[in-house]
């Protein structure tokens, strides 16, 4: 690798740290000290939608300053359709979900926690986890990750831009979220990169985000409280359906690169 990428890449993973040192360290500084001051609510909004694209972005900007950037232009023109983000959604699933089911079974061997969200988190506060996962953080780690850190690593070529973005994507889950959770959003990281790229737009990528948090989050959530056996025939089904689909049209869209 190029000295000046090199110097590129360790900017941008100092700018995604300080970003991340702010989101987590922060927020979890915070907890404590907002605790009877304001509502559990508020506090909650503050330390995970607020303070991050603020003091966190303000952050992550001063450190990318002077560094070049180059907009994704995309090779395919007009709208992305429906079938695209559909076909994008069988790759996105056929590549995170057995990351994150062997990701499990690893922590389940070694008795580590799984991480993620409660399933009774999660419907205890739904609007909320609503709000967060469908809307919020597609719209702004998108943003973050497919544009500011993406266009900024544009010198690595398309392969080592997307590989890059997907790293500094996923790292910071590992301390959020547990393994198994960056395990599957790098895998998930590649594809959105690679599809931002692909079309030009950040859109595809916001969509497809919401709909991974949705079928991989909110689905599994709701059938372990129906029964706690519920999530297998599940698990079976997308590993069934969606690998053979993902390799499939991975290997046509290799004739499209």
């Amino acid at each position: 690798m190029k000295r000046n990428n090199v110097i590129t890449v360790l900017r941008m993973t100092v700018a995604v740290a300080l970003w991340f040192s702010v989101t987590f360290v922060g927020g979890k500084l915070l907890a404590p000290l907002l605790e009877g001051v304001l509502p559990e609510m508020a506090s909650i909004i503050l330390r995970t939608m607020v303070l991050p694209y603020t003091l966190g972005l303000m952050l992550f900007c001063m450190a990318v300053i002077g560094m070049k950037k180059t907009p994704v232009t995309g090779r395919s023109e007009g709208k992305v359709s429906a079938v695209t983000i559909g076909k994008f959604f069988l790759i996105q699933t056929g590549l995170s979900f057995p990351c994150i089911v062997a990701g499990n079974i690893v922590c389940k061997i070694l008795g580590l926690d799984i991480g993620g969200i409660p399933s009774e988190q999660l419907f205890g506060r739904l609007w909320f986890y609503i709000v967060l996962l469908l809307v919020f953080n597609p719209v702004f780690e998108e943003l973050l990750f497919r544009k500011f850190v993406l266009e900024r690593l544009t010198c690595l070529g398309t392969a080592g831009s997307v590989i890059c973005s997907a790293v500094l994507f996923a790292i910071p889950h590992v301390f959020s979220q547990g393994f198994p959770q960056m395990l599957y959003t790098f895998a998930l990281g590649l594809v959105w990169g690679y599809v931002t790229i692909r079309t030009g737009k950040l859109l595809p990528a916001i969509i497809l985000h919401s709909l991974s948090n949705l079928y991989c989050a909110f689905i599994p959530s709701l059938l372990s409280l129906i029964h706690p056996m519920a999530q297998v025939p599940f698990v079976m089904l997308t590993l069934a359906v969606m690998l053979p689909s993902a390799i499939v049209l991975i290997s046509r869209e290799k004739t499209r690169i």
